[in-house]
């Protein structure tokens, strides 16, 4: 080739890539640069999320210096995102992502007033459960891998002892988490520490392996670095964090109060609600839900009387379980049920099967989903402990809440999406999901689905008291007798009561997403009835709140009102 022809070659291709410089950032290139750094920043996130991951040596950091670098790489992805004008957006699937990329920055950088890393103190997602579930996805099929868990692994030393000088500069900042709540992390440290070592749920690399060197190898890391790591966390949180740690439970004991508890209900709610607001729809809606019980309570106790109703479903002793195995019997038979039926209310089916998985000792929970990754199935979580202080009417509405019609119907037909872009698989809305497996709910006594009248009456009864306890507990400072009073007068045990009370604590707002989000999906439904008529079709309209995924509630209504605005336009 001679030598002007090269020059000319170049010159184009230079000219090109300018260009391209030049061109304004589409929102596929925002989604893209967020969706990449998050799996470098944080590669925890592939394994719960099952995005597939190059590198499983990698572990996110929790030094303030990269948490800085992340704050920053937020704040140029959030002006760049305001560069795009929405209304240009035509393409259904980029609009999504674009409501996807908003929501989740806004939060994020909202969030931030809370300094979360400064007293990051959590039964619930503290670093131990994040480490202890890491290590059943660790994968170990081949000899890079193991090598890769091996570097992952030596790497947990360094983000304990890391975690502990964030919550020492917590401290001297006026952040800490309450005792109460550093007393239960304690103890599950201790529960971790005092299993044998072949049952710690550390060893699941090793019993996953079929490699007896590799076993032997990882059972001396478990042995030698991994357990004395969590040993001096759980001193350190006994000695030196517990003494300094605050009394008060509201969130308003910490700086920033008033603005931090905005930002958690805006993160959990997608909304701008206050939490008075909140307060005030929860207040509205037991009231409701208490007339209603009266008249159930006429009916099958002869009673209108609430503390009575409450009180002879509670009394009644055909409606608790007798043991684990019937516990765990009866969730498979109504879970089963629930799906067989569910194709009369549904245009689509999840792909992914649902299995039952029990709890562990070491863990802790009333009941909960874990979604389907890789080769592993869909998992509904329940407690067996405490059988005869297990009712039917608790686990039915239960199980219609994490399995069928609710989260694994919800989360499995997102997972089967197609087109979407992959940042999708990174975000999770609670008043969506939540909300959508509160209305689960309601839909499941229109399917048929509870076999016990008390069910009826203990499904109104206590849900949308967590849109009143949580801004009771950090606003309207009510004491934790009263709290607990409050949801226990609902029918449900103290120690669910007990649960939800230091749920809230560590994670301001979550319970009040559940009813914000469901009560939005009601009205959104009674929107479509009202305004279509006979038109309307309930398949369709699960199928329009369920085909984008989880999505922020005010870009939930856009889908559903242009959907209404659509098929008005056919009918005239």
């Amino acid at each position: 080739m001679n030598q002007p022809i090269t020059i000319l070659l170049v010159f184009l291709a230079l000219s090109c890539n300018n260009e391209k410089k030049n061109q304004p950032a589409t929102i596929n290139d925002l989604a893209d640069r967020f969706y990449e750094e998050t799996l470098i920043t944080y590669p925890e996130q592939s394994y719960l999320n099952d995005i597939p991951l190059k590198d499983h040596s990698l572990v996110g950091t929790n030094s303030l210096s990269d948490v800085k670098k992340w704050e920053d790489f937020e704040d140029q992805l959030y002006l760049d995102l305001q560069t795009i004008d929405e209304t240009s957006i035509s393409e259904k699937s980029n609009r999504i992502t674009y409501w996807l990329l908003k929501e989740q920055l806004e939060s994020s950088i909202g969030m931030r007033v809370c300094k979360r890393n400064l007293w990051n103190v959590n039964q619930e997602t503290g670093i131990h459960q994040i480490w202890t579930y890491l290590a059943d996805f660790q994968p170990v099929e081949n000899d890079t891998l193991k090598r890769q868990a091996f570097e992952r692994w030596h790497k947990l030393p360094a983000i304990l002892q890391t975690e502990m000088d964030n919550l020492t500069i917590g401290i001297a900042q006026g952040y800490t988490m309450p005792k109460e709540i550093v007393i239960i992390v304690i103890k599950q440290l201790q529960t971790l520490g005092d299993y044998p070592l072949q049952d710690s749920p550390f060893m699941s690399p090793a019993k996953r392996s079929e490699d007896e060197a590799f076993a032997d190898q990882w059972k001396d890391l478990v042995t030698i670095t991994v357990l004395p790591a969590f040993k001096q966390y759980q001193n350190f949180l006994e000695t030196e964090y517990l003494p300094k740690a605050r009394e008060n439970v509201s969130i308003l004991a910490n700086p920033n109060d008033a603005d931090c508890y905005q930002a958690f209900i805006r993160s959990m709610t997608t909304t701008n609600k206050t939490g008075d607001e909140l307060f005030a729809l929860g207040s509205k809606i037991v009231a409701a839900n208490t007339l209603k019980i009266q008249e159930l309570g006429k009916e099958l106790y002869q009673s209108n009387d609430f503390s009575e109703i409450i009180n002879r479903i509670k009394s009644d002793s055909t409606n608790y379980f007798k043991s684990s195995e019937e516990i765990l019997a009866y969730n498979n038979n109504i879970m089963n049920e629930a799906k067989m039926k569910s194709a009369a209310w549904f245009a689509v089916l999840p792909s992914t099967e649902v299995i039952i998985k029990p709890y562990l000792p070491h863990e802790s929970g009333v009941g909960s989903y874990e979604a389907a990754t890789g080769d592993k199935p869909a998992y509904y979580r329940i407690n067996l402990s405490d059988p005869t202080q297990q009712t039917f009417y608790g686990n039915e509405t239960l199980s219609f809440h994490e399995a069928y019609p609710g989260h694994h119907l919800q989360v499995g037909i997102e997972k089967d999406i197609k087109g979407m872009h992959p940042i999708r698989n990174l975000m999770w809305f609670g008043s969506y999901g939540e909300g959508w497996a509160r209305y689960s709910e309601q839909l499941s006594e229109e399917m048929g689905l509870y076999k016990h009248k008390a069910s009826l009456i203990s499904r109104r009864a206590w849900p949308s008291r967590g849109l009143v306890m949580d801004p009771g507990l950090h606003l309207k400072k009510w004491s934790k007798e009263k709290l607990i009073s409050y949801m226990m007068e609902a029918g449900i045990e103290e120690s669910m009561a007990l649960n939800l009370y230091q749920r809230s604590i560590v994670m301001p707002a979550q319970l009040t997403s559940y009813d914000t989000g469901g009560e939005e999906i009601k009205a959104l439904r009674l929107l479509a009835e009202n305004q279509l008529g006979d038109a309307f079709n309930i398949k369709e309209f699960h199928t329009k709140i369920l085909e984008n995924g989880s999505i922020p509630i005010l870009a939930l209504r856009a889908v559903i009102e242009d959907w209404i605005a659509l098929k008005r336009q056919a009918i005239h």
